[in-house]
């Protein structure tokens, strides 16, 4: 039986339970996936292993013990724990447990909304909230004289700005199934054709 915190989703079906041969001939494939994910992670300020190991237990949709994940990435031990703890924080990973099996699990969620939903709410709470504080804070601090109305004006217009965005990414996080599906409907009438 798996623990999520965030209750019973796409989550619930069992995924293969192995971990992918690395001899396989898709293993260049996610080998790829997998070092991109790094690098991406490495450029949005994150960890690179973090990256890695999430990139790995997504596009390979299976189970992995800590074990087999350090193994496939040679990566220390400790540096897939703490890795792994930051993903399960962020609720896009979770453990499974198996009945007579003393191993743990982890699997990555598999719902591209979702996790969409998960990060957004992480990165707003990391960074954008604390954007948003300064601001506030800087404009109630800008004297209102003569001198300082650019620095205020500038400042009030990105306070304005960083308020929108909050508002909207608000609005996504708490968006039913019904409006993704119309979101979704609409951000398909932009997207290229074929994808």
């Amino acid at each position: 039986m798996m623990e999520s915190p965030h209750g019973p989703g796409p989550t619930d079906e069992p995924p293969p339970s192995r971990a992918p041969d690395p001899d396989s001939p898709r293993d260049p494939f996610v080998r790829g996936f997998v070092e991109h994910w790094g690098m991406m992670a490495r450029s949005w300020g994150i960890n690179s292993t973090m990256g890695e190991l999430f990139a790995l237990l997504y596009i390979t949709g299976s189970d992995w013990t800590a074990d087999e994940l350090r193994g496939w990435l040679q990566v220390s031990r400790g540096n897939v724990s703490m890795n792994l703890r930051e993903l399960l924080s962020w609720g896009v990973v979770v453990k499974v447990h198996r009945p007579g099996e003393r191993r743990e699990f982890f699997r990555a969620e598999g719902d591209v909304w979702t996790l969409f939903r998960r990060i957004l709410a992480e990165r707003k709470r990391r960074e954008l909230d604390p954007t948003l504080a300064v601001l506030q804070r800087t404009v109630e601090l800008v004297p209102v004289e003569a001198g300082d109305g650019v620095v205020r004006e500038r400042i009030t217009n990105l306070l304005q700005f960083f308020t929108m965005i909050d508002t909207l990414a608000t609005r996504l996080m708490t968006l039913e199934p019904n409006d993704l599906d119309e979101l979704r409907r609409l951000l398909e009438l932009f997207s290229p054709r074929g994808v």
